[in-house]
């Protein structure tokens, strides 16, 4: 299968949120759709510049990445830090290299920022997620299992 990577589309809206969704509870907000129409508008979210991008197949979207650019971040000795700050891929598409993709996109549009390191975190009992990082090169710098990646 091919996934194309490109930023996100306003008709991709919908299937960001939900995907979002997907990733649990703690990425639910009181009102996804304003979120969405403020980083639409702004490309911001949190106030943090962003880019969301999103792989898509002839059937549509399959996963998305949600990239910040932060200032600091744990294990970094440069700033700006481009952070993986969510990254989800639908169960259909698990296994096919799009969320190697994701991340390799978006560790491009970090590096394009200026970037010359990239980090993420996971939590501590999200197995699935602490064994994708590792096996994408990322590698574990503290106890709270974050992330770091040169570029």
């Amino acid at each position: 299968m091919v996934y194309r990577i490109t930023p996100l589309l306003p008709e991709d809206a919908p299937a960001w949120a939900a995907m979002r969704r997907e990733l649990g509870i703690e990425w639910v907000i009181d009102d996804i759709d304003a979120m969405v129409a403020s980083y639409l508008a702004t490309g911001t979210i949190d106030h943090l510049p962003h880019v969301v991008l999103i792989a898509r197949d002839d059937a549509g979207p399959a996963g998305f990445a949600e990239v910040s650019l932060r200032q600091f971040a744990e294990g970094c000795g440069s700033s700006p830090v481009g952070y993986l700050e969510g990254w989800y891929v639908t169960e259909g598409a698990r296994g096919s290299g799009v969320g190697r993709a994701l991340v390799d996109a978006a560790m491009a549009w970090a590096g394009e920022q200026g970037c010359r390191e990239f980090a993420s975190d996971a939590e501590l009992d999200n197995t699935g997620s602490l064994a994708a990082h590792e096996k994408l090169g990322f590698e574990p710098v503290c106890d709270i299992r974050c992330f770091r990646r040169s570029i």
